[in-house]
């Protein structure tokens, strides 16, 4: 008869229990149905998301690279003007090829019959000249102006640098995506390193409170001491946990400052944390600047082309120079001087090196032609790939939630039966380590979910920004 009580008592409680389950899972999937975004959550995020992109020292590092393109840009605008230089020389020789002028041997005859007649001195006689070819005492000081008058390679170049700056700027966008990316995948995994925390610090204060139970059933010989022994290793085992978790959690802290180029100790403003799931996309994705890069660099190779066919055409130029030259320190109006002329350069020959060259252009772009199919195919693949992650990860992530309230359900049912003495205390213990590992294993699949959702939306270039 007791045996027969003790089987309706086992069946009334075991009917009891997967009534319970069966509401709490009821529950469970309501809350997940119903479930909304936390908003305040989001604010935070974005806001460190736009000190990122502000501090950031990579990102910083791809705005010098572009300024630079627009520097490079203003440079081949300035071919188009005229230039003005200043160019002096002075020269001073000895010795060197010399001519010999007989001014003497023609004059002194002369003279010498003049002074014959006039009865005077008046015509001295004349030494013979040697001059040397190279100047002495001589300085030349001038300014050249000149101005392209037909050259397609200025304009082309310059062409070329405006494509440049686009090419740059795909750079840095496709910079600015990763890093977004990588502050979400951050600040998650600091939420799950925080929410491993919480999870074992209360665990911690459950294995306490089991051991200060057990001690009380021991002192009034309700068990032995083997269960004491074991509640302190339990509790033991979670406190090192603890410890490490900790320690993690300063480790992810630390490198999402590092991302945002701030202190590593520096305090991660989390808000209420409430666990929910993000809004999957669908299979279309923007325009990616890993495609606008290639167009761009399709575009370079092209006019690359052009501008080694134009290096064969003629260049016309214009130039005057405004100067002085004469013995050193004089300067005068016969020392003054202009020079006005024009340039011509047309290279008739160079052994085919144009063609070659404009063969390598043309292959070029051939090459990133077909590098900007590859990368279209890629990027769908890429799209297609992330989404079945994202949806994946929404799914164990429900299945996670939904297994930790029925864990947490089941443990409590547990405690209580052992309470009243009713279950082993090895059945508690198991019921406590279902608990736990369910609970972590609820915030590393959140955290897979959220880096999951931060991939799509890098895959599908998807994250707004303001011009």
């Amino acid at each position: 008869m007791n045996e027969h009580c003790l089987l309706n008592k086992r069946h009334l409680r075991s009917r009891n229990w997967r009534n319970r389950l069966r509401r709490n899972l009821l529950l469970v999937v309501v809350l997940i149905t119903f479930s909304k975004p936390l908003f305040a959550q989001d604010r935070i995020l974005d806001a460190y998301i736009s000190q990122g992109l502000k501090s950031n020292q990579g990102l910083r590092q791809q705005d010098f690279l572009l300024q630079k393109s627009f520097y490079a840009l203003k440079e081949a605008k300035s071919y188009f003007l005229p230039e003005v230089n200043l160019n002096t020389s002075y020269l001073d020789s000895r010795g060197g090829r010399k001519i010999s002028i007989p001014i003497g041997d023609l004059l002194n005859p002369v003279y010498s019959s003049l002074n014959q007649l006039t009865s005077s001195t008046a015509f001295p006689q004349v030494e013979n000249v040697n001059q040397t070819f190279n100047p002495n005492n001589y300085y030349d000081a001038k300014f050249r102006t000149s101005l392209p008058l037909y050259n397609p390679e200025i304009g082309i170049s310059t062409k070329i640098r405006k494509e440049q700056i686009n090419l740059q700027q795909a750079d840095y966008d496709v910079y600015k995506r990763e890093l977004v990316k990588e502050i979400k995948v951050a600040y998650y995994a600091y939420l799950q390193s925080e929410e491993a925390i919480r999870i074992l610090e209360s665990a911690v204060s459950l294995a306490r409170e089991n051991l200060r139970f057990n001690r009380v059933l021991v002192s009034n010989d309700k068990a032995i001491r083997t269960v004491v022994s074991r509640s302190e290793n339990e509790l033991i085992g979670l406190e090192a946990r603890l410890e490490e978790a900790k320690y993690q959690s300063k480790s992810a802290a630390a490198y999402f400052n590092f991302l945002l180029n701030s202190p590593l100790d520096t305090k991660i403003e989390t808000g209420e944390t409430i666990q929910s799931e993000p809004t999957t996309a669908g299979n279309t994705f923007a325009r990616r600047e890993e495609l606008l890069k290639l167009e761009s660099l399709a575009k370079v190779n092209t006019l690359s082309g052009r501008l080694v066919k134009a290096s064969s055409l003629p260049k016309l130029a214009t130039f005057i120079d405004l100067g002085s030259q004469g013995d050193f320190l004089r300067f005068n109006n016969d020392t003054r001087y202009y020079l006005f002329g024009l340039t011509l350069d047309w290279r008739v020959f160079a052994g085919n090196r144009v063609q070659y060259r404009t063969s390598q252009a043309f292959m070029d772009s051939k090459v990133t032609g077909e590098q900007i199919s590859q990368v279209e195919q890629q990027l769908a693949l890429q799209s297609q790939t992330a989404s079945n992650k994202l949806n994946a990860a929404i799914r164990m992530f429900q299945a996670s939630k939904s297994q930790t309230a029925l864990s947490q359900q089941y443990y409590q049912d547990q405690q209580k039966l052992y309470r009243e003495g009713q279950l082993l205390h090895i059945e508690l213990l198991d019921a406590q380590n279902r608990l736990v590992s369910d609970q972590l294993q609820q915030s590393i699949s959140y955290m897979i979910m959220q880096t999951r959702s931060a991939e799509l939306e890098r895959a599908q270039a998807s994250y707004p920004f303001s011009n």
